[in-house]
């Protein structure tokens, strides 16, 4: 029997933030994490193994933090979970006791329905560093036109990746309207897909598969429509699903959307277990619904709450839901969004008024490599309260998204961003007087 104070089951973003929290908060208590593999992805690295990365090893987490913080590292895999006994047993034999335990054990990709989907030439996203390793190989040496099946951001970010290889004809298939659909309004999905359309990059929405066909391999897409779309390979991007293998013969409680169930500390329903990441379920901010959100940045926030509150309650109540707040970068162009969309508001039963402004990123707007940030805000219409933010512009705007976040967080309403004090130059933000957060809030306070 192996004994340790917090356990962490789960070597990726969100177990080692954990880890590392609950060493800073309880310096005396001894902490172990535990993951099933020896190297560990960057999930949100991964579009960019096949091209801005020189290999898929570039794209693996680093256990400096791990070390640094005297966290006791485990390699194994964790068989079976006993929540009464306050142990896990591993594939190995060992037995490993705990006082608290965090599971972080993640997502994995959903396995599709399609017909032919099992064809040689089918490839899902897989967190796993030599499954991606003959992804990337496949890809370079053997392709020459794929098709993605799946526009949201993994999607978009793997097609985008992909346009800057020579020789490859991409094609996106999503069945919602709009690529980037469930996370932001028309015109901005309009803007994401025309980056990729000037990339070459082919995009058919509305369009669901209906089956791939394949010898010995993949040859074609079919699309409901009966579309033929040539194809080497396809790569499945159509979501993920909680991993709770670990939980299923337990007492834990799954939520309605698959995950373990939390409160605001994220206290699974079992004494000193608790969970965090992709592996839990998520609230809303706005309304305290479980809603399927699956992000790194909510990973690590839960993380930190849950490694802070292991043995006292230090955050209290801290844990107010998720604001989906979320960057994608095509082509030079980052485009965020945090908060509700106006048709998530409208469909919320919100009457909003929208502020949306169009301004240089620098000042003047003559300066060299100037280009457009164009920024959305929705408010209560009663209240002027933030609601929702979408922006829209170069690299250097991409901290704009987090400070919506933090007003939508702590309910800034349009006169308070008629007054946020900025800093501003030049060469690297727009004017202070048309600074976009301010001026979408000033034409927002014009409707009221």
């Amino acid at each position: 029997m192996i004994n340790t104070h917090v356990l962490i089951v789960g070597g990726g973003p969100a177990g080692i933030v954990s880890a590392i929290t609950a060493k800073k908060n309880y310096p005396t208590k001894e902490v172990t994490l535990i993951r099933d593999k020896e190297r560990v992805l960057v999930p949100c690295g991964i579009p960019y193994i096949f091209n801005r990365l020189e290999n898929v090893e570039k794209n693996t987490m680093s256990d400096d933090y791990i070390q640094k913080n005297n966290i006791n590292l485990t390699i194994g895999k964790v068989q079976k979970l006993n929540v009464s006994d306050k142990n896990v047993l591993l594939e190995n034999g060992d037995v490993i006791s705990y006082e608290k335990l965090i599971i972080a054990t993640g997502s994995k990709p959903l396995v599709s329905n399609i017909k032919g989907a099992d064809k040689n030439g089918v490839w899902i996203i897989e967190k796993d560093l030599d499954y991606l390793k003959k992804l990337r190989e496949s890809v370079i040496n053997n392709s020459k036109n794929i098709v993605i099946i799946g526009g949201g951001f993994i999607g978009v970010e793997i097609a985008e990746e992909l346009s800057n290889i020579a020789g490859l004809d991409i094609t996106i298939v999503e069945r919602l309207g709009s690529c980037l659909a469930t996370s932001f309004d028309r015109n901005f999905c309009e803007m994401a897909e025309q980056v990729l359309k000037n990339k070459g990059v082919a995009i058919k929405t509305n369009s669901s598969v209906g089956e791939i066909i394949g010898e010995t391999k993949v040859e074609y897409v079919v699309l409901s429509s009966g579309e033929r779309i040539p194809a080497d390979l396809v790569i499945l991007s159509i979501g993920a699903r909680p991993n709770i293998e670990l939980v299923k013969d337990s007492e834990i409680k799954t939520g309605s959307f698959g995950g373990i169930w939390v409160d605001e500390y994220m206290k699974t329903n079992v004494p000193d277990v608790f969970a965090v990441g992709d592996c839990a379920e998520t609230r809303d901010f706005f309304t305290g619904d479980h809603v399927p959100i699956m992000l790194a940045s909510k990973a690590s926030m839960e993380a930190r709450i849950a490694g802070a509150n292991l043995y006292q309650l230090k955050l209290i109540r801290e844990n107010k839901g998720s604001l989906n707040t979320f960057s994608t970068y095509l082509d030079g162009f980052v485009f965020g969004v945090a908060g509700l969309t106006e048709d998530k508001a409208s469909t919320l039963g919100f009457e909003v008024v929208i502020g949306e402004s169009v301004c240089p990123n620098h000042h003047p707007g003559t300066l060299p490599e100037t280009h457009s940030v164009t920024s959305k805000l929705i408010f209560m219409k009663s209240s002027g309260t933030l609601l929702g933010a979408q922006v829209m512009g170069p690299e250097n705007v991409s901290e704009l998204i987090n400070i919506a976040g933090l007003a939508i967080q702590n309910k800034f309403t349009a006169f308070d961003l008629e007054f946020l004090q900025v800093a501003t130059h030049p060469l690297v933000t727009s004017a202070p007087t048309v600074y976009p957060l301010i001026d979408a809030s000033i034409k927002a306070i014009s409707q009221m």
